[in-house]
């Protein structure tokens, strides 16, 4: 039963820490760039789901910073495919 609620919780906490500018697409990309996305979603300190001003701030800066660090060439452009049509950039 203890397995179940905190199986249950994790689902609901990474659930609600992915944002999902672009729906489907987040799917398609690379397991690098999810870790980066989670990761950014927390150290933001904001909720880029719900705050543009989060999601191209904070959120991007994090989110390039550790991709580019951490993941392929590849991976860097699938991110930027994602962030930059909800962001105008």
């Amino acid at each position: 039963m203890q397995i179940l609620a905190i199986t249950v919780v994790l689902s609901t906490v990474c659930a609600i820490a992915i944002p999902d500018p672009q729906g489907d697409a987040m799917a398609a990309i690379s397991s690098c760039v999810q870790v980066c996305w989670n990761d950014s979603a927390v150290s933001a300190e904001c909720d880029p789901n719900t705050d543009d001003e989060c999601l191209c701030g904070a959120f991007l800066e994090d989110v390039t910073t550790c991709v580019s660090q951490a993941c392929s060439t590849s991976d860097n452009l699938a991110a930027a495919s994602i962030l930059e049509p909800a962001c105008g950039n």
